[in-house]
């Protein structure tokens, strides 16, 4: 006899219970609107994987820009106070 195939995610249904618990408890978090934009990156994500990689490169690099603008405006002993 052959043992049965199954997907890796599937092997430990403990872990994959758990991580659908916390998805769940995440969804509960969150707005109507920040659980549409999820979706809608989900979706891009697994339909469109190009464009959704496009647009996370673009939204890192956004980040970074603005990151730099506060360092380079924000005095060093201000900036420990923005920080959680």
């Amino acid at each position: 006899m052959e043992p049965e195939h199954q997907p890796e995610h599937l092997k430990d249904l403990h872990a994959a219970a758990l991580g659908q618990r916390g998805g769940q408890i995440r969804m509960a978090q969150l707005n109507s609107q920040e659980r549409s934009a999820l979706a809608k990156y989900a979706a891009r994500a697994r339909w469109h994987p190009r464009e959704a990689q496009a647009a996370k490169e673009r939204a890192e690099e956004l980040a970074r820009v603005v990151k730099q603008a506060i360092d380079a405006y924000v005095p060093s002993d201000k900036r420990n106070m923005m920080e959680p």
